[in-house]
């Protein structure tokens, strides 16, 4: 890589009682003698369900870090991708409290261990799928954590389970919710019904983009509309995508779609933070600027709805 260096890492987590793994990528140049008091942004990236740290590293999300620096869509940061248990929607579930594993053990190690630049609008939790749908939940729950969250394909339900489809239903089910499901447990997880129950003041003024493909084999676009509608009825101000065409996840290679978008959005609060050039501004390259639908809630990307993770 260019601009990176990556490599994995363990830390002992009392939320889950165990070892966990993380990968880092941290900027070229950390460890030279020159940068030894400079603090670098924070992005923790969460991952969907089957996988694991590695799969952001091993199906093209690493080019299109070291490309989001190259293009001037995201300054240089230090970069985590947490591992959270393969299917457990990074809920708290009786001894093993995996959305505590991110919000503070992780977070905790990750900003003791490296040169973390102080302030929540440095930092951004990103994610896909199962790991949007946790990402969002910590965000919205725990604003003071981060500045920002930017997700992709997320696992976000209507408010009230009879009103979702039967097969969506039974699916939500079978991730942990309870068959059927338990109305205590969706209230507390389901960003949707978390945001019905949130103003703008709550936030902090939390910077929020969201993207879904219309043709998600998940059906998670419907669930996704409803969290922009909700968000816009209490106007909490956030970016919303709709892509038209679009599939799940690194199926449908939203790493090379939409990833320059959500980079570039994290990439202007960080900028901002450091009263340095935008990833809008005429000196630095845009991601729309290839791509004008990329500005555009109700763009017209196309491609296959090939499988991927949750």
């Amino acid at each position: 890589m260019q601009h990176f260096t990556y490599s994995e890492e363990r830390f002992q987590s009392e939320a889950v009682n165990r070892r966990m793994p993380y990968g880092v990528y941290l900027p070229k140049g950390y460890d030279e003698e020159s940068n030894g008091s400079k603090r670098w942004p924070l992005i923790i990236w969460m991952h969907g369900m089957w996988e694991d740290h590695n799969r952001f590293h091993g199906r093209g999300g690493a080019q299109m870090l070291d490309k989001a620096v190259t293009e001037g869509w995201l300054p240089p940061c230090v970069f985590v991708t947490a591992n959270g248990g393969r299917s457990s929607m990074y809920m708290n579930r009786g001894k093993e409290r995996w959305q505590d594993l991110i919000s503070d053990d992780l977070l905790k190690h990750v900003c003791a261990t490296y040169r973390i630049a102080e302030g929540r609008d440095q930092r951004a939790l990103m994610g896909v799928s199962m790991g949007g749908m946790g990402a969002l939940r910590i965000t919205l729950t725990q604003p003071e954590l981060f500045g920002a969250v930017a997700v992709h394909s997320s696992a976000v339900f209507a408010k009230d389970p009879d009103d979702m489809p039967a097969r969506l239903k039974s699916f939500a089910g079978r991730l942990g919710f309870g068959d059927p499901i338990d109305e205590q447990i969706w209230q507390k997880v389901n960003p949707t019904c978390i945001a019905d129950k949130l103003d703008k003041d709550d936030l902090k003024g939390l910077k929020i983009y969201f993207d879904a493909g219309s043709e998600d084999r998940y059906g998670f676009q419907s669930g996704n509309l409803l969290l922009h509608a909700c968000l816009e009825q209490r106007e909490i101000p956030h970016r919303w995508r709709l892509i038209d065409g679009g599939g799940h996840s690194w199926g449908d290679r939203f790493q090379e779609r939409t990833l320059p978008d959500s980079f570039a959005f994290v990439g202007d609060m960080f900028r901002a933070a450091a009263e340095i050039p935008t990833a809008r501004d005429p000196a630095v390259k845009d991601p729309a600027a290839k791509d004008p639908a990329a500005k555009d809630p109700a763009s017209k990307d196309r491609g296959a709805n090939r499988k991927g993770g949750l």
